[in-house]
């Protein structure tokens, strides 16, 4: 999904939000939006480039060929990542609201590779990835 697509989401839900919320609608951007960064780091560690170019090209045109690669791992979209951010908002509220931002733009992806076809091209587990290439 386009990043665009996901920061019109999050301000959307942060404004619709701040009434309620106040200045905590913040974090919704935080967890809507920057949870993209997994994308980044994939890209540095199987590319070895920092090119933050080369890394949108690179996702934007995944999964557009019948070929695509499958399982790829975006640390951040995956369930134990969810799941510590879950935890931590029961004790701090921002992570609660990030989290609600984080759902958001997981709803959004899963959407997009459902219409696509898609939705083998990503790990939704760490541990299930690290068993699957026998790391763990």
């Amino acid at each position: 999904m386009l990043v665009i697509a996901h920061i019109i989401a999050s301000v959307i839900f942060a404004v619709i939000m701040y009434p309620f919320i106040g200045l905590q609608s913040l974090w919704i951007l935080v967890g809507g939006i920057l949870i993209d960064g997994d994308h980044y780091l994939f890209s540095i560690m199987r590319f070895k480039s920092f090119s933050l170019k080369k890394s949108y090209w690179w996702h934007r045109n995944h999964g557009m060929t019948p070929d695509y690669e499958r399982d790829i791992l975006h640390i951040a979209h995956t369930v134990e990542i969810f799941t510590l951010v879950a935890v931590i908002g029961i004790f701090w509220e921002p992570a609660f609201w990030v989290l609600q931002g984080m759902i958001l733009h997981i709803v959004m992806d899963f959407i997009n590779l459902f219409k696509r076809n898609t939705v083998d091209a990503r790990a939704v587990s760490l541990l299930g990835w690290l068993r699957r290439r026998s790391l763990l």
